[in-house]
């Protein structure tokens, strides 16, 4: 692990799967580029399917009103 933080190897994405399932955070939260990012991902990923459903839709509504609401 310490040769991955300080860069001097990266690991295979089988690698990223295995930590990922052991942090309980999708595999795409190592690749985020701000902390915002991850952290919707993180967050995301944990809610159950239903709240996932909910999120989206929420996500949906905001974009869709900011379309309506741009002169």
């Amino acid at each position: 692990m310490n040769q991955y933080e300080r860069a001097k190897h990266e690991p295979d994405f089988s690698m990223v799967e295995r930590i990922a399932k052991a942090l309980n955070v999708p595999e795409s939260y190592f690749y985020a580029k701000d902390d915002e990012a991850a952290w919707l991902l993180v967050v995301f990923h944990r809610l159950p399917a239903e709240a996932r459903l909910d999120v989206l839709q929420a996500i949906k509504d905001v974009v869709e009103n900011r379309k309506t609401s741009v002169p």
